[in-house]
């Protein structure tokens, strides 16, 4: 994530979880009735709240007395211990591996594995979350399988499938599924109360939350204002910039940011009925197609904005 973005917005630093109430009680209830599935997997896009909700959830379940999680208004206290120790890197009782910024691979399973070895002097539940777990290469997959399919009393896994690739399928078999899905009214919901929890200008948020998942756009917001990305500026010049911001930084949020912008344009497009929604429709997605090469395979950047010039009427 880029460094202006990075720490603001990271989930550990969101002390309120919002839109996942039910969600956060049942899985408080099968907890408490000690029928918590060892092997969960959150299934759901990008953005979507999967990590903040199950950092809370952790949270609520690694708290006590001394150090308390406010389940009435859905909150983490900073002070609280574990939290502390968490954010310290030094909390035994929680493993999470981050898939989508550095690619596991057999080492990292095997260290997982060692440190699953031993038990916790706490002996309280561990949990170990994956992110991306769908990005895995089949050897890494097939490595976490051994560990998973025979999981010790205290340790459970959860796995966060972002649904960029197809998770492997004996992955799935192993575990309990939640599919996460926010209707549009908890969508909003959720990013007018981020509005307000960060101090945010509206700018994209209030004219295009239908377009992407909360998290996504309050990303994508964030690097338009920072780059002084204005709604009315040319889909051209928007790409231009982006473009540049991910060859400095080998980010693939910019190019994300990029598809994002070349969504509402096209959405835009569609609502006049006067258009030829097939060229517009086969135009998109050569915009998209070119972006992704530009990243996959290191175009030069001229090449991408010289099929821009030839859309004026696109772009």
């Amino acid at each position: 994530m880029p460094d202006f973005i990075k720490d603001k917005f990271n989930p550990y630093n969101s002390l309120q979880l919002y839109g996942y109430e039910k969600l956060f009680n049942n899985f408080v209830n099968l907890y408490q009735q000690k029928k918590l599935p060892k092997v969960i997997l959150l299934s759901g896009e990008k953005g979507l709240g999967k990590f903040t909700f199950i950092f809370h959830l952790l949270n609520y379940f690694f708290s006590n007395k001394e150090s308390s999680y406010d389940t009435k208004n859905f909150k983490i206290d900073p002070h609280n211990y574990c939290y502390k120790k968490i954010l310290s890197n030094i909390f035994e009782n929680f493993i999470y591996i981050n898939n989508g910024q550095n690619k596991v691979g057999i080492e990292d399973i095997r260290k997982i594995k060692n440190k699953l070895s031993s038990v916790p002097l706490n002996n309280i539940p561990r949990f170990t979350v994956i992110d991306d777990v769908e990005r895995l290469n089949i050897n890494s997959a097939n490595a976490l399988l051994k560990i998973i399919e025979e999981p010790s009393d205290i340790n459970y896994f959860i796995l966060i499938n972002n649904k960029k690739n197809l998770i492997l399928e004996t992955l799935r078999s192993r575990s309990i599924e939640t599919k996460i899905f926010l209707d549009r009214s908890k969508q909003e919901f959720i990013i007018d109360n981020l509005i307000k929890n960060y101090n945010l200008n509206p700018g994209y948020l209030l004219e295009f939350k239908k377009y992407t998942t909360p998290g996504m756009l309050i990303l994508f917001s964030e690097i338009c204002s920072n780059l002084s990305i204005d709604i009315d500026m040319s889909l051209y010049k928007k790409t231009s910039l982006l473009l540049d911001e991910f060859r400095k930084n080998k980010n693939d949020i910019f190019i994300e940011c990029i598809k994002f912008i070349i969504d509402i344009n096209f959405y835009s497009q569609i609502e006049d009925k006067k258009i030829n929604i097939i060229n517009v429709c086969n135009k998109k997605d050569k915009l998209i197609k070119l972006i992704t090469q530009y990243r996959n395979f290191n175009l030069n950047k001229n090449t991408v904005l010289e099929y821009f010039k030839s859309k004026p009427d696109y772009a």
